[in-house]
């Protein structure tokens, strides 16, 4: 963690790059994602950590972005979403439920819990959907939060991330939930489209284990299974004091032990095929406090107090043991799962369905790639001295003043890292094209073929390489690359021999 006088010269070094006056431009899960599949970009990550508007930085360039949501499609989303949360998210929690098929309860009309999770700016909001959470975790019932918000550190730099909705489980378990426009037919939809999804929705799966860890459980994969959790809830009320003591057979057993249906009912529903169990898990220390706290209000050993129990009638003593048994019950753990639920229109209608979709490969690599990015300090102090990216807006706040040779020095002093991948994902992408064409870069070529020149980084390189050896010369020169290429460049110049009229290769 950075101590707090570096996070604040990070802070206010990156609102000198936006701009003092310049309002941070947020970072979604989308932007998120498409920086993760491009971690070498250091133009981006500066950008995006700043809180540039990279669409508005783009059209001042002179090379706005011609990619997008219509206004048509927004207002489309808006209703499918809210007809999905319609009546509480009664409807959206039983597809949640269909879409499981882990034998478990449906919830009943009215059990679904919606926390109110609204507060006054970003870092609120995360800190009220963290305790929601929370108290919905411990609470052992259904819950959905309707767009909550979750951090993640991307870089050095905090991001806040606003899914869909969350789905809390009586287990304890989160699956996230990704509401979508486009359509599935017969259970299928777009591959792309659900690849996208599925990389956005990792993203906040690594944000919320994070919420997950300062719960108390640590992210699946690891402890907090069903097989690893049955024997601590079943075992601690009914566990003696004393570990070398034989238990009182006349000792009656505390009610909300078997009683209380969450506790029958978690460990049945936390199986989950994607996280399998862990049987070297610590055991949870508060499962073993359990039986200590029940045994110190009222001893129960020996005869005379069975058969004082068994004479008793007093309500109020029944009720009080009661609540000190579910007080002191195993705490259940928070794990978010690697199942997403993914709801779409049905046949192109606007009834929704949904899927489950497994987002573990998609996690994996969208955490490697972002513990790749470089830190955003470290690209901001290899800048130049005074470098900005503020536009300079006039009153209304829509046209720039700054002039575009300023904002062109200003971008070009961080390195990019261009693919034709990023025309569909960044904002900047027509002018790091147009640099990569000017410069001769094979870059603008896509990263297969950038891949496979190796140390030919310029077209003029590649074009040295294929022609500049004798002719016929078919020796082999040490570089895989060039012993390609002048290969090629032979069977091509065969193939125009055979053909006196074709053009020659220039």
């Amino acid at each position: 963690m950075r101590p707090p006088r570096q996070a604040t010269g990070l802070r206010q070094r990156l609102a000198e790059l936006r701009g003092p006056a310049t309002v941070p431009h947020p970072m979604d899960a989308r932007a998120l994602a498409a920086l993760a599949a491009n971690p070498g970009c250091r133009r981006r990550a500066l950008l995006d950590g700043a809180g540039v508007d990279k669409g508005a930085l783009a059209r001042a360039l002179g090379a706005p972005a011609n990619f997008g949501q219509s206004q048509f499609a927004h207002q489309r989303g808006n209703s499918f979403e809210a007809r999905v949360k319609a009546d509480g998210g009664a409807d959206l929690v039983r597809l949640l439920h269909e879409r499981l098929r882990d034998g478990s309860e449906p919830p009943g009309p009215g059990e679904v819990a919606t926390p109110d999770l609204s507060a006054p700016g970003p870092q609120g909001r995360t800190a009220r959907t963290a305790l929601a959470l929370r108290e919905a975790t411990e609470a052992g019932r259904w819950a959905l939060l309707d767009h909550p918000m979750v951090s993640l550190d991307v870089a050095g730099s905090p991001a806040f991330l606003e899914p869909d909705a969350v789905v809390v489980h009586p287990d304890g378990s989160w699956t996230i939930v990704e509401i979508k426009s486009f359509p599935m037919v017969d259970g299928s939809a777009d591959p792309a489209k659900v690849g996208a999804a599925a990389r956005q929705s990792a993203v906040y799966t690594l944000a919320l284990e994070r919420v997950a860890s300062m719960i108390g459980e640590p992210p699946e994969g690891g402890a907090g299974t069903a097989d690893s959790e049955a024997p601590a809830d079943s075992a601690a009320p009914a566990a003696p004091t004393d570990p070398t003591a034989p238990a009182d057979p006349t000792a009656p057993t505390p009610p909300a032990a078997s009683a209380d249906p969450e506790a029958s009912a978690g460990p049945a529903t936390l199986a989950d095929p994607a996280a399998p169990a862990d049987p070297e898990a610590p055991a949870d220390p508060a499962a073993s406090m359990a039986p200590a706290a029940l045994a110190a209000p009222t001893p129960l050993a020996g005869p005379a107090a069975s058969t004082e129990s068994a004479d008793s009638t007093d309500p109020a003593a029944s009720t009080d043991s009661a609540d000190s048994a579910r007080s002191a019950r195993a705490p259940v753990r928070a794990r978010v799962r690697h199942q997403v639920l993914l709801v779409c229109p049905k046949d192109f209608s606007n009834l929704p369905t949904a899927e489950m979709v497994d987002v573990r490969k998609q996690l994996a690599v969208t955490r490697r790639q972002l513990d790749r990015l470089t830190r955003i300090e470290e690209i901001a102090a290899a800048l130049p001295e005074g470098t900005t990216f503020d536009l300079r807006l006039t009153d209304d706040g829509r046209t720039p003043t700054r002039p575009v040779e300023e904002l062109t020095a200003a971008v070009d002093a961080v390195r990019a890292a261009y693919a034709p991948e990023c025309l569909s994902t960044c904002e900047l992408a027509a002018h790091c094209r147009a640099q990569a064409r000017a410069a001769g870069r094979v870059e603008a070529l896509g990263r297969g073929v950038r891949g496979e020149l190796g140390g030919l980084t310029t077209v003029d390189a590649v074009l040295r390489a294929a022609l500049g050896g004798p002719a016929g010369e078919a020796a082999p020169t040490g570089d895989p690359a060039v012993d390609a290429l002048r290969r090629a460049a032979a069977l091509r110049a065969e193939a125009l021999a055979s053909r006196p009229g074709a053009v020659a290769c220039r």
